[in-house]
């Protein structure tokens, strides 16, 4: 069979035919590399890139149930760790819930003895404090509010014909002024 594969092969590509070979001798030695045609190989071995290992259907079939069988003890890991993860949120919540209602039940006890103490004590008013009186009304503050120059001298003036007034520094001043002016005017 296998003269009759490498006789078709050689009437295609046109080179010279080999030598018969004979089925015991075939089987008894492996014929050398160099008398096979390039991209042929002999029928008994299986096809493989140089380097690399045959394909091995049952170790190919046992890497596959390891890989599953990893791939099962993730997922086992994966969800307990979730498990243990939610039984730890759980309990984180239920302490959060229990220690806020000891807060409320401490606050609850704590306004409780005030209502009692504030009803066991009397009532102390604390001292109003003292108003500083007032300050009084000078000349000067009543006509700050006066627009411009004219408007603030017009109303000094004014201020100043008031008898509750004429004690002020300004007024002293206007009628010393006033004064002068009509001495001034006399001696002409």
């Amino acid at each position: 069979m296998a003269w009759f594969q490498l006789h078709q092969q050689a009437s295609r590509s046109q080179q010279p035919m080999p030598a018969p070979v004979t089925e015991a001798t075939a089987l008894e030695a492996q014929p050398p590399k160099a008398s096979v045609p390039e991209g042929l190989a002999p029928a008994t071995e299986p096809v493989t890139a140089p380097g690399q290992p045959a394909f091995d259907p049952a170790a190919s079939a046992a890497a596959a149930e390891r890989m599953i069988e990893q791939n099962k003890q993730r997922a086992r890991l994966n969800q307990q760790r979730l498990e243990r993860e939610k039984r730890e949120r759980l309990l984180a919540a239920q302490e959060q819930a229990r220690a806020a209602q000891e807060l409320e039940r401490q606050s609850e006890e704590q306004a409780s003895r005030q209502v009692i103490n504030a009803a066991a004590q009397p009532v102390r008013v604390p001292p109003t404090p003292i108003q500083p009186a007032a300050p009084a009304l000078t000349v000067a503050r009543i006509c700050d509010q006066a627009g411009n120059f004219f408007a603030r001298e017009v109303c000094r003036l004014r201020e100043c014909n008031k008898a509750s007034q004429a004690s002020d520094p300004i007024c002293v001043n206007f009628r010393r002024m006033e004064e002068n002016n009509r001495a001034l005017q006399q001696t002409e």
